[in-house]
């Protein structure tokens, strides 16, 4: 997600923190009124890219998009139900010029009622014993199909769900009853989030759906999803450093954050149920049992140095739970996870007898403190910053090339994204970008030298976006790099505006303008299209931004004036050849073939699953994850420590084709800031 204010270009990503977690709090939020929202649309309207009217076909697709949000699968809804919501479907444009919301709560309470009614119906199909051994078919996926018509029918749809999952479940290795018992709590919970949704919960997921009429990276930002957002851009909190989820009624421990105030603690344990809250020494601890997580997220959080008392019940050495509670001061909680980290490798190469040293960074996403670099600019945290540290660290080593890590990376700081490029490119444009007036503004590298001049390759998949393919897209267009991955990026060639709304009503988020290459393509819709494609299942997979509904198409502008790197056509066909000779033999291709082709043969276009068919996907699954064990686990390669990662074959591959890339320009680059290309 990028955000475009003025001449000026500032990039953002939203990391989700939990779906629960983006809720208003009743208590301290301003309540959203019919004409906060008809102000809101009037604002979105007049900064969205497109410029388009809110007309009958907005309104329409705007109750279509607001339905699903609750009840994607139809399972819950009946078609009359639907047919009464129909009404308003050309009406919902004039009804919220006039601050009458009326149709989202029209919506929201009967899907209430029917949740109510699945979840009766559910504790009766969980006292029921299936019989798991008997052939059925399931339904793989329900998004266009026909809502049922009857109370009878939704049951019948509800019971097939409800076998399905439990034969999933048990092929898993788990008994009937313990499969049962968990989705008693998986609905239980998502029920909940439901039940409890407050006000402005269902205005906001109405608004939501407003704006995802027009793309899909528009949205009402309320003030918990604001504040979300800042943490993950700043990728710090102030708090007490455990990551929490709500099951079966309770607030759970996940896993504490390590370095953080509850690890130094000691007290807290994952898997500890917290079922009171209190502020400083004196104050009352609040119940939170049956409480929404984002509640008691907000009891838990707060000003770095104050004191935060937590009680909770821990599983006993017997069956019963023991009470304690903990005692903790707030402090800043860095999420470590999130930041650029850098690895180097030794590769070992047939063409020499000491092993390559390769450079590996992984990025995540492009964040960036935005307050601390106003007031801080010599010291704030950012994705650029801590890279150029990573690639100082490497000059020391010594390494022969770089792999710049950008798979699952979903954007960030454009600023951010720039600078990062920048640190491998010479003075010219990085990124172009064409405002709702159709002006185009280029933006250029900020360094006047590149930081690492050798050789590079960035390695991208499906989930790659924005940011991600500004920096890879700029890469491919000088010259500059390999690309790696792959047959696409995901898409997203889109800037994001964050308006800050006044009286604390949170943010709105709109789409108010498309970036470019400097080779003139847009990366929105297509991507980037690497120089090396590896087999996978996400090349044949519905992911990316060609699958989501009123995504803006692809364009291109004139091509801005800029000086290549270097000409890879020359060793790119040899490059192509030794990569596919290598994954032609490499078992773990070849599994991801045989998949590829089952898949298309029997799976992509299929809308229902027989039992037998599950059975033997549950069973291949377990071949392979057997064989992943059994290959090894640790760095890249695979060290066979136990407490290590699993192989990362496309890492892997990915080194190899630098090394290729080396042995063809006849060197191990080892050129790091020495200003040459």
């Amino acid at each position: 997600m990028v955000m475009y204010r003025a001449l000026r270009v500032v990039a953002i990503l939203l990391l989700i923190l939990g779906a629960s977690c983006s809720h208003p709090h009743a208590d301290e939020n301003p309540e959203l009124t019919g004409d906060h929202v008809a102000n809101i649309t009037r604002m979105f309207l007049r900064t969205h890219y497109s410029r388009a009217n809110f007309d009958d076909a907005h309104s329409a697709e705007m109750l279509k998009e607001y339905e699903q949000r609750f009840d994607p699968g139809r399972y819950y809804f009946l078609q009359s139900d639907i047919e009464e919501f129909q009404r308003y479907a050309t009406k919902l444009d004039d009804q919220i010029r006039r601050g009458n919301i009326d149709v989202a709560f029209l919506v929201y309470n009967r899907f209430l009622k029917r949740v109510q009614q699945r979840e009766k119906y559910l504790d009766t199909l969980l006292h029921e014993h299936f019989d798991l051994t008997k052939d059925d078919t399931f339904v793989v996926d329900r998004k266009d199909a026909p809502y049922p018509k009857t109370d009878a029918e939704a049951n019948a749809l509800f019971r097939n769900r409800i076998k399905r999952e439990l034969l999933e479940l048990t092929l898993r290795g788990e008994t009937q009853q313990q499969a049962k018992e968990a989705l008693r709590k998986r609905y239980r919970s998502v029920h909940f989030r439901f039940e409890h949704f407050t006000h402005n919960d269902v205005v906001t997921a109405f608004l939501n759906a407003f704006t995802a009429a027009y793309d899909p990276h528009s949205s009402y930002m309320s003030p918990d999803d604001l504040e979300n957002f800042n943490i993950s851009m700043r990728l710090s909190l102030d708090g007490i450093g455990a990551t929490l989820r709500w099951e079966d009624g309770y607030t759970v421990i996940s896993s504490i954050i390590p370095g953080g105030a509850a690890a130094r603690d000691g007290t807290l344990k994952p898997e500890d149920k917290i079922i009171a809250v209190g502020e400083g020494k004196a104050g009352p601890l609040e119940d939170v049992t049956n409480t929404r997580l984002i509640d008691v997220v907000k009891l838990i959080r707060g000003e770095r140095g104050t004191l935060v008392r937590v009680a909770y019940l821990r599983k006993g050495k017997g069956m019963g739970e023991v009470r304690g509670e903990a005692s903790i001061v707030r402090d800043k909680i860095v999420l470590t996870e999130g930041e650029a980290k850098g690895d180097v490798e030794p590769l070992q190469v047939s063409w020499r007898p000491q092993p390559l040293h390769i450079g590996i960074i992984n990025l995540p996403s492009f964040y960036v403190d935005f307050s601390k670099r106003n007031t801080d600019p010599a010291d704030f945290k950012s994705a650029s910053r801590d890279v150029a540290r990573i690639l100082e660290r490497f000059r020391s080593n010594g390494v022969d090339g770089v792999i710049l890590d950008l798979r699952n990376n979903g954007g960030g700081g454009l600023d951010e994204a720039i600078s990062l490029a920048g640190l491998f490119l010479h003075r010219g444009p990085v990124v172009m970008v064409k405002d709702t007036r159709g002006n185009i503004s280029r933006i250029n590298n900020p360094h006047s030298e590149p930081l690492y001049s050798g050789l590079l390759v960035v390695l991208v998949n499906r989930y790659s976006a924005s940011a991600s393919e500004i920096v890879a897209g700029a890469l491919q267009d000088y010259g500059r790099a390999v690309l790696v991955g792959d047959r696409a990026t995901f898409g997203k060639g889109t800037v994001q505006n964050i308006i800050t709304l006044p009286q604390g009503l949170g943010a709105l988020k709109a789409t108010v303008a498309k970036f470019y290459r400097p080779g003139s393509a847009s990366t929105q819709n297509r991507g980037v299209e690497p120089d090396i494609v590896l087999p996978s299942m996400m090349n044949y997979l519905d992911i990316g931004e060609s699958s989501l509904d009123n995504a803006m198409p692809w364009d291109a502008v004139k091509p801005a004036s800029f000086k290549p790197w270097s000409d890879l056509d020359s060793v790119l066909p040899t490059l192509r050849e030794r990569s596919r000779e290598r994954v032609s033999k490499d078992p773990y291709f070849i599994e991801v073939r045989k998949e590829v082709q089952d898949y298309l043969h029997d799976r992509k276009n299929r809308k229902t699953v027989t039992l037998k068919e599950l059975v033997n996907e549950a069973k291949v699954d377990k071949m392979e994850a057997a064989a992943a064990v059994k290959d090894g686990v640790g760095s890249p390669h695979g060290t066979g420590d136990k407490d290590a990662k699993t192989p990362d074959p496309r890492l892997i591959e990915a080194e190899h084709i630098l090394a290729d890339y080396i042995q063809l320009q006849g060197h191990g680059s080892r050129a790091i800031a020495t200003g040459k290309g």
